[in-house]
């Protein structure tokens, strides 16, 4: 693919892939997205082991001649230069500063979310191409992760359902419950005695409602002997 001249108020190549040096190539000053240098490491190992990457996307630079800005691909036009390429693979996309900005922002930024068990039958299939090292140095997990998500095949998810419903409803039932009464002025008094009496026989959290239902049960006792 030819390398193609454009300037800044003309259209360049129409819906084809061009060629452009990485000299001429400059990444967009508001650009925020930055990656960890592992996993920057791990990008330029994938692209240096396939020998491709998805092309970058940039405009004709608005204020350079025969030079691009770049609107997406910033991580990748790094792996490329630690991998010593003279130029890169891009893809063409005349914008005013406007659009620019909006690329910037959706381009850089919209992305899905891996399904836990997609993920795991994923790697559970790389795992019998690749050794475990080879697939911690290309993937953006390490190899605990790795392993650990390939577990979740194993998971007997109905039982551990279960397991959990059980468990919310055991903390349910055993969860203290809120019970108010009013009483009248002349009981006030032997209310909050009766209730401070009891509470100096106990220890620990929430002594006051449980000293309501020690009176209780000793009255009860009164009555049924």
């Amino acid at each position: 693919m030819p390398r193609t001249k454009n300037s800044s108020s003309s259209p360049v190549v129409k819906e084809r892939l061009i060629r452009v040096p990485l000299a001429d190539l400059h990444p967009h000053p508001t650009n925020a997205n930055i990656m960890p240098k592992e996993r920057l490491e791990k990008l330029a190992r994938n692209i240096a082991r396939e020998g491709r990457y998805p092309p970058l996307v940039v405009r004709p630079h608005p204020s350079m001649e025969e030079a691009y800005q770049l609107l997406d691909g910033h991580q990748r036009l790094e792996a490329l230069r630690r991998l010593g390429h003279g130029e890169v693979v891009c893809f063409p996309w005349p914008c005013d500063d406007a659009t620019a900005l909006i690329l910037l922002a959706t381009l850089n930024r919209l992305e899905g979310e891996d399904v836990p068990a997609s993920r795991a039958e994923l790697l559970a299939e790389l795992s019998g191409l690749l050794p475990p090292e080879d697939l911690a140095a290309l993937l953006p997990e390490d190899g605990r992760a790795i392993a650990e998500t390939i577990q979740l095949l194993d998971l007997d998810t109905e039982t551990l359902l279960a397991d959990l419903t059980a468990a919310a409803e055991h903390q349910r039932k055993e969860a203290p419950r809120l019970v108010s009464f009013a009483v009248l002025p002349e009981d006030e008094e032997a209310v909050e005695q009766a209730i401070s009496i009891a509470m100096a026989d106990l220890n620990g959290a929430n002594r006051r409602g449980r000293a309501l239902g020690l009176i209780c049960r000793r009255y009860r006792e009164g009555c049924d002997g």
